[in-house]
């Protein structure tokens, strides 16, 4: 807020010494633009769909030893542009297959990104009595289509979301549960199941991956370094203000849900003010209603559970800090690693419960450290990226 503050008056805005809420969101956004000066649709020629995804399957190589190849053709698809992989364990042998549905159609497809199931690893279900049933993913994205000779082209977040989506559908296929019920995604408690999904995404920041699959698709030219530096710094931009946000939405979710008493003293508006205290640096106005459009957590199924966006965050950035603990540069510890995060989080899915699994991979239970470092938030060293 201070940053806000010193950066708003220095541009000669009157509200300068009192900034309000509707005050901070337009000068955060005139603040980053001063300071990283990113437009993602110039980045887009960097990150052809392709390049993209190519990088993106030879890291799931490095990382987890496993092969993706296409095999359009083996199976019906509902449009043309949808391809169909095969994914291939060290030795050669199909262990799964996925979907992959990329661009935008708004006439017959909903916007967003999202990962599913086609079917489960099912052993029960299987074709001749002894080979368990190969899982089946889709995953499903809104990429600008090509156009003639160019290529669809992403913008970094897309980047992101297609790692993000990935890593979901590697827990769903790299699953060594035979058991229907609790195979890849299935039977994961809510707020454990995101933690493939973002872990995929930190590997978009390293700089190896990234100057990989950042290429320009005309001329071949990298990604120029200092936008790369932009990009790393962005991601802590009001790390803190956003942290609190969601620590606020969590704290008040979980206090309605456990101790809030209809027709008691105190409102639900209270309870909000009450929390905001230690969860806001300009606290809510009087007339806040807030809660009246907070749908995640009354009518969107975060009940009592908004709290697991954040740790999520907690449980992907620490499984990460194994691979920087272990070095990111040195290849043979990443491999070791990967084949430890495969063998835990990513195969044993529903069948045992997600603090056990964690603990299965890094030893211990979850710590806040490396989110905290990852954000900016903590004075020591700076994340190994």
């Amino acid at each position: 807020m201070e940053d806000l503050k010193i950066f708003s008056k220095n541009q000669g805005a009157m509200e300068a010494n009192d900034l309000t809420h509707w005050d901070t969101s337009f000068w955060a956004e005139r603040l980053r633009e001063s300071k990283y000066d990113i437009n993602e649709e110039e980045l887009r020629p960097f990150f052809s769909l392709p390049k993209v995804m190519d990088g993106l399957f030879n890291l799931a190589k490095m990382l987890f030893g496993i092969d993706i190849e296409p095999a359009d053709g083996l199976a019906p698809v509902w449009n043309n542009d949808v391809k169909f992989y095969r994914v291939k364990d060290s030795l050669g042998n199909p262990i799964a297959y996925f979907y992959f549905d990329p661009y935008s159609r708004p006439s017959e497809k909903q916007g967003g990104a999202w990962m599913d199931e086609v079917v489960s690893r099912s052993r029960v279900l299987s074709r001749n009595g002894t080979a368990p049933r190969l899982p089946i993913a889709h995953m499903v994205c809104n990429q600008t289509p090509p156009v003639g000779t160019k290529p669809s082209l992403m913008t970094f977040r897309e980047v992101e979301t297609v790692f993000h989506e990935f890593g979901h559908a590697l827990q769903h296929m790299l699953t060594k549960q035979d058991e229907g019920l609790v195979a890849g995604i299935r039977g994961i408690e809510w707020d454990a199941v995101e933690l493939p999904s973002q872990f995929m995404e930190n590997w978009c920041y390293r700089r190896e991956t990234l100057m990989g699959i950042a290429k320009h698709y005309e001329t071949g030219e990298s990604l120029p370094e200092e936008v790369y530096l932009k990009l790393l710094a962005a991601r802590t931009f009001r790390a803190g203000s956003l942290s609190l946000r969601q620590l606020r939405f969590a704290s008040l979710d979980l206090e309605l849900h456990t101790k809030y008493i209809p027709g008691a003293s105190e409102s639900i508006y209270e309870v909000d003010r009450r929390v905001s205290k230690r969860t806001q640096v300009i606290p809510p106005l009087p007339e806040d209603r807030f809660l009246c459009s907070f749908s995640h957590i009354f009518a969107g199924g975060y009940a009592a559970g908004y709290y697991s966006y954040k740790w999520a965050e907690v449980l992907s950035a620490d499984a990460f800090s194994a691979f920087e603990d272990a070095g990111l540069d040195n290849d043979k510890a990443v491999k070791e690693t990967g084949h430890k995060f495969r063998e835990t989080i990513l195969a044993l899915g529903g069948g045992k419960e997600p603090l056990s699994v964690f603990v299965e991979f890094r030893g211990r239970e979850p710590s806040p450290e490396a989110l905290l470092r990852h954000n900016g938030l903590l004075s020591a060293t700076a994340s190994a990226l």
